[in-house]
């Protein structure tokens, strides 16, 4: 199985503070986990609110350990009437943010989570981010 080195998220982040940079929006925190939903880089942008550090590292563990998007986890969530309590994980957070990165062969590798902007653009750069390839 593949693992996510520190290259790799170096890669990442970086690729998320330029993008950040260059569309002047606000800055974001950055959390990324392994895929077992433990915390493995972390960058929080300056002047990010402490609350968006610690709603990033919950929306990359969430989408690692549900191996799916967070606005997909609050769909599933709204569509089939579930309280995030069943899920038994204070961890666990249906705030759009969270994105799990996937290898080519369809193994999660570990998660991306952002947070300091609308829920709407933390998730697509979420998703953009953990769409791309690094090596």
């Amino acid at each position: 199985m593949q693992n996510l080195t520190m290259n790799m998220c170096q890669q990442m982040i970086n690729w998320i503070v330029q993008k950040v940079k260059q569309d002047g929006g606000k800055p974001v925190a950055i959390a990324i986990c392994d895929h077992d939903g433990s915390l493995i880089a972390l960058l929080k942008m300056d002047d990010v609110p402490a609350r968006s550090v610690h709603f990033a590292r919950h929306k990359a563990y969430t989408a690692a350990r549900m191996q799916t998007r967070t606005d997909a986890f609050l769909a599933r969530l709204h569509q089939e009437q579930l309280d995030i309590s069943y899920f038994c994980d204070t961890n666990l957070t249906p705030l759009p943010g969270g994105a799990p990165i996937v290898a080519s062969d369809g193994t999660v590798l570990g998660s991306v989570g952002i947070s300091g902007r609308p829920s709407e653009e933390d998730q697509q750069l979420a998703n953009v981010a953990a769409g791309l390839q690094y090596k």
